[in-house]
């Protein structure tokens, strides 16, 4: 892997975290022009994910954050432009923020990727047929990340369903649902 695990037992400062799943995407254009990878993730919002993100602003949670941290995936970015406007806070893009990976492309893989996931409790057995980041390197990877945001007690985090869930109890999260909950970063 090209990160490196976060030891969990170094962590310190609790630290809470409103995440928001980004809105609705619209892929069309580019699964017309055969995009694959990370290059699915330049999909802009669709039109309802743009009428979520305009109601998501309303959320009390949002106000009561100092900082707002994005994942660098083109859906979570314009998630967050609305969220920007809306209160005026300043805004970071983390790279480390993108969905979880399967490193076989295609919708059917991520599929059967997401299904192996599930049924085995985040893991990757060996022989699977298919590769993907396991929970515990999404966890590791989110905690690199917010290491540098130890200074902010309240944050919000705009990124993606599979990396929320790993900290959110939560097995269904909807475009644009917010979730606050509280982290040992």
């Amino acid at each position: 892997m090209a990160f490196e695990l976060v030891d969990l037992d170094r962590q310190g400062t609790r630290m809470k975290i409103i995440f928001v799943r980004h809105g609705e995407p619209d892929y069309r254009e580019l699964e017309e022009r055969y995009y694959t990878g990370f290059g699915i993730d330049l999909a802009p919002l669709s039109e309802k994910g743009r009428q979520q993100a305009q109601k998501l602003i309303t959320n009390p949670l949002l106000p009561s954050a100092e900082i707002i941290i994005s994942s660098a995936v083109t859906r979570a970015l314009e998630t967050a432009s609305y969220v920007v406007c809306a209160t005026g806070l300043p805004l970071r893009v983390e790279p480390l923020l993108h969905e979880w990976q399967v490193y076989k492309s295609g919708t059917d893989n991520f599929e059967k990727a997401r299904t192996m996931f599930l049924e085995n409790k985040g893991e990757l057995l060996p022989n699977s047929p298919i590769q993907y980041e396991t929970a515990t390197e999404m966890k590791s990877r989110f905690l690199e990340c917010m290491v540098k945001y130890r200074d902010y007690q309240t944050v919000i985090v705009v990124t993606h369903n599979m990396l929320m869930r790993q900290f959110v109890p939560n097995e269904k999260i909807d475009f644009c649902q917010v979730i606050a909950c509280e982290l040992e970063i």
